[in-house]
């Protein structure tokens, strides 16, 4: 790897886990780095055209956005998964979906909006040809969610429960039109310039000062998971991945969950 390779990498490292939340961003950047502001965004441009980069915003916790959300496993004939699976994706509510090597070869997941039924928006591909099985499995505990790709090669085989799970006040957290006008803002893909958060913060009319306030007040109640870079896994060199999926014994469910969601290596359990 040349030593240019590994400034990005170590670049897109670093905004994976922290991305600054300061006026100028890139500047706080490229002091760690020990390069120019310019160099930064010039780096991070590169690899937005690359496609290893694919966005850049806030990641809010839908649960406590009030949505239902749910993975789903079906078992489909063969040669009409395709066609099911373009049939699904169109629904707003489906983020991933995956082909996989199992009876039940098509998984996704599901959200729907408050006041939305997850039962009555699946049963609405009931109606598609080859569906055979329909397994609805909703997440009963939560141990993590957090996709962040070791970019530095030296760290890539480093393989231990080294992750601290954040601490976060329990707050009943209910959006106002204001909160909902804020999120929509701060989930889109922020541009590479100088002053990203401006535009935003003069969309909703406020300061970036009281941008920054705002986004931690979300991350301590969890309605924020994190400001962050997002990567396209297989872009950034990540050519495989699995579902893994064990049976573990109902009095080690929380054990084995907090130790299995502390491994950077697994991104959801």
């Amino acid at each position: 790897m040349s030593n240019m390779e590994e400034i990005d990498n170590e670049i897109l490292n670093e905004i994976q886990w922290t991305f600054p939340l300061v006026s100028k961003p890139f500047d706080k950047i490229a002091e760690k780095f020990n390069i120019s502001s310019d160099e930064v965004k010039t780096r991070l441009t590169k690899m937005k055209r690359k496609g290893v980069l694919r966005q850049l915003s806030a990641i809010f916790d839908t649960r406590k956005l009030g949505y239902t959300s749910s993975l789903v496993a079906m078992e489909i004939e063969a040669d009409k998964l395709e066609k099911v699976a373009q049939h699904i994706n169109k629904h707003p509510g489906v983020s991933h979906n995956y082909e996989r090597e199992h009876q039940f070869n098509l998984w996704f997941t599901l959200a729907v909006p408050p006041g939305a039924n997850l039962q009555t928006e699946l049963d609405k591909f009931s109606k598609l040809d080859g569906i055979k099985k329909v397994r609805m499995l909703p997440t009963l505990q939560l141990f993590k969610i957090g996709v962040k790709l070791d970019m530095i090669d030296t760290k890539k085989h480093d393989v231990k429960p080294s992750e601290t799970k954040k601490e976060i006040k329990k707050v009943d957290f209910v959006a106002t039109e204001e909160d909902k006008e804020f999120i929509r803002q701060l989930q889109k893909d922020f541009e590479i310039i100088d002053r990203p958060f401006l535009k935003a913060a003069n969309v909703l009319g406020i300061t970036e000062e009281e941008i920054f306030e705002k986004l931690r007040h979300y991350e301590n109640i969890g309605v924020m998971r994190r400001f962050a870079a997002i990567l396209r896994h297989r872009e950034a060199g990540f050519t495989a991945n699995g579902m893994i999926v064990w049976k573990v014994p109902e009095n080690r469910i929380s054990q084995v969950g907090e130790k299995l969601g502390a491994f950077p290596q697994v991104s959801h359990c």
